[in-house]
């Protein structure tokens, strides 16, 4: 799902961290994270999905952030009232991504028009489209700490 922009952004994460949380349902979260190059710590909105147990997020392969969540680092996440530690994995391989974005797109089908890929009648995202958006999406599991 796309993100809003920067002034989005800023009360997305005030709404999460705030008793108003319910407002936004449980697929919002705030990640808060340090940089490993710069030394910032950095906190982002970002849509969560359960898939199989573990919170998944999609990012743009072009995007920067997720970069700072390589090698299973520590992270905090906040979502539903609660802070957690969880251990970040960064999925790249596009044919990782394919597998993940139609378990995905199997348990939230309604998601799959924001990537402009059309479910199947037997419930499977059309293969070729599923393609070619994985190639320019990243996964980001959130294990338990």
């Amino acid at each position: 799902m796309i993100m809003p922009g920067t002034i989005g952004n800023f009360f997305i994460k005030a709404i999460v961290n705030s008793p108003l949380h319910f407002m936004l349902g449980e697929r919002f979260a705030v990640i808060t994270f340090t940089g490993r190059k710069t030394g910032k710590t950095y906190s982002i909105p970002v849509n969560v999905t359960p898939i199989a147990g573990i919170l998944t997020a999609v990012s743009l392969r072009g995007r920067t952030w997720w970069r700072n969540l390589r090698g299973g680092r520590m992270i905090r996440l906040r979502r539903n009232g609660s802070r957690l530690e969880v251990r970040a994995e960064t999925v790249e391989a596009p044919e990782a991504v394919s597998a993940g974005l139609a378990a995905y797109f199997r348990q939230v089908p309604g998601d799959a028009k924001y990537f402009k890929v059309h479910i199947r009648p037997d419930g499977e995202p059309e293969p070729k489209e599923l393609e070619h958006v994985a190639g320019d999406r990243v996964l980001i599991r959130f294990h338990p700490g």
